[in-house]
């Protein structure tokens, strides 16, 4: 399975991304409530978590899909599976490289506490699927499982994305 980040580094990619936020712009706009300065703060905080999601994959953690929530209060929905185990050192090596990102800090912590927690818990029922980290008031992280009949029928579904 070849190696995708949410943000590729190309021109073309650059493009795509500054269609989101304008797209995320024009939905803000679309919110009377919100001032222009308020907006603008919005974007620039999407802006952020768009920037350290490739500094979350080096971690082991593969972005499958962002959900910008155009409300209020505002919300960003992530949802990521762990590709990788890497071992603490590797991680407080990234940990230390990125600590001026907080966003990054935020991210990490939350998908490292998660993994932990999920594998603690076992059914065989139901076989793990994602964690979803919901950057709003307050945050909120959701370990996702789903039924093992039906796992293998998303796998194909997601094969044909």
């Amino acid at each position: 399975m070849p190696d995708k980040s949410i943000v590729p580094e190309s021109s073309k990619s650059n493009n795509k991304m500054d269609n989101v936020i304008n797209q995320l712009k024009s939905g803000l706009s679309k919110i009377g409530d919100l001032g222009t300065n308020t907006k603008d703060k919005f974007v620039n905080y999407v802006k952020d978590i768009f920037d350290v999601l490739p500094l979350i994959e080096k971690a082991g953690f593969r972005t499958n899909r962002l959900i910008v929530g155009v409300s209020i209060p505002p919300s960003v929905e992530i949802h990521f599976s762990r590709v990788t185990e890497f071992d603490e050192n590797h991680i407080q090596k990234l940990m230390d490289e990125y600590a001026n990102k907080k966003m990054f800090k935020l991210i990490l912590k939350g998908l490292l506490m998660s993994n932990e927690f999920q594998s603690k818990i076992s059914t065989d029922d139901l076989i793990f699927s994602e964690t979803c980290i919901e950057i709003s008031i307050p945050p909120k992280i959701s370990i996702k499982y789903l039924n093992k009949d039906i796992a293998s029928l998303h796998k194909i579904e997601t094969e044909f994305d």
